[in-house]
């Protein structure tokens, strides 16, 4: 039997660089999204940022930093408030494991799950918020997101096979 001292300063090493790599997740998905703001925001939008949720669909412990950054990222947007900084991470978040879940059956069903589930939640919101026609806003923000978030399949499985999504 190992130390369980050892054992445990390896778990807490293991834990450390999860954290790291959600974080690094939530800084580069805020960063991509404000550095090419206005395009990020609105009823026609398109977030370079996006493809970074293909990396959930390998491991999910990296929702966190997806859920993190669109909350950083929409501290920025025009729209900014409850909707933005609480329904969007939140939906975000639940997307990501619901994508996770079937992307482990089927990948592609994966990708456009997580795209459906954020252009409907983005829809929505921007109803609400600025009283845009919801299925016009849906569908422009399904477009980007059925360009963006399958961009990050081939980064995911390439980061996969070198061994950092361990």
């Amino acid at each position: 039997m190992g130390n369980p001292e050892r054992q445990t300063t390896r778990q807490k090493a293991a834990t450390s660089k999860l954290i790291a790599r959600a974080a690094l997740v939530a800084a580069l998905y805020a960063t991509l999204t404000i550095a090419i703001a206005p395009l990020s925001y609105g009823p026609v939008q398109f977030r370079i940022s996006e493809a970074l949720k293909a990396l959930v669909l390998i491991q999910p412990w990296l929702i966190p930093g997806i859920v993190a950054g669109t909350f950083i990222a929409n501290l920025f947007s025009p729209y900014v408030g409850p909707w933005e900084l609480v329904w969007m991470p939140l939906t975000d978040g639940l997307g990501g494991l619901l994508a996770w879940w079937i992307a482990r059956r089927w990948w592609p069903a994966g990708l456009a799950t997580y795209a459906l589930t954020t252009a409907v939640a983005v829809g929505l919101m921007l109803h609400i918020v600025a009283g845009l026609p919801l299925w016009f806003t849906i569908g422009t923000v399904l477009v980007g997101e059925i360009v963006a978030i399958p961009l990050g399949w081939p980064i995911a499985k390439a980061l996969q096979k070198w061994g950092m999504l361990r």
